[in-house]
């Protein structure tokens, strides 16, 4: 009996991550931001939580970029790389979560937007309403999502723009 319990308990618990993934778009927004360089504006980028509101203990967010540029998908990697150094991210691990987003994005154009939903069990990007590729690990969604909300990002006034302060 306690082995059905602690499956149904797991199963239980799957499925609300990803229904809670699913449902990204009705959460409300956090924040919003642009990222410029320069005079050239590159994207938006808007976080959602369940709540709309932003604790860094969360768990559950989505992190929605709109492209103002066509970007080649070796830049968008090259960028993703600095923005891990800078975070002091060790160069094996870049490089092996580098392979792996390599798999999995595409170069962007102007106007399209990519999405990543983090949960407490895996992150996930989504294009046009489909996942690109895999789940992604926890620490490898909680690298990715620090480059816009670790208190050591190089943007930090996109941070808190986007973090609603």
């Amino acid at each position: 009996m306690k082995a059905y319990l602690a499956l149904l308990l797991l199963v239980i618990t799957v499925a609300s991550s990803q229904v809670q993934a699913s449902a990204w778009f009705t959460w409300p927004t956090v924040g919003e931001s642009t990222l410029k360089w320069g005079w050239w504006k590159i994207y938006t980028a808007e976080l959602k939580t369940p709540t709309g509101k932003y604790l860094a203990s969360d768990s559950n967010l989505a992190l929605i970029i709109r492209y103002l540029r066509d970007i080649d998908k070796n830049d968008l990697l090259s960028a993703t790389d600095k923005q891990w150094q800078h975070l002091g991210i060790p160069s094996q691990q870049r490089q092996q979560w580098l392979r792996v987003l390599a798999q999995q994005w595409p170069s962007v154009k102007q106007g399209d937007r990519l999405v990543f939903v983090k949960t407490a069990t895996e992150g996930r990007f989504y294009q046009h309403g489909k996942p690109l590729g895999k789940p992604l690990s926890v620490p490898l969604s909680n690298a990715f999502i620090g480059i816009w909300l670790s208190t050591a990002t190089e943007y930090p006034k996109l941070r808190l723009q986007l973090i609603g302060q």
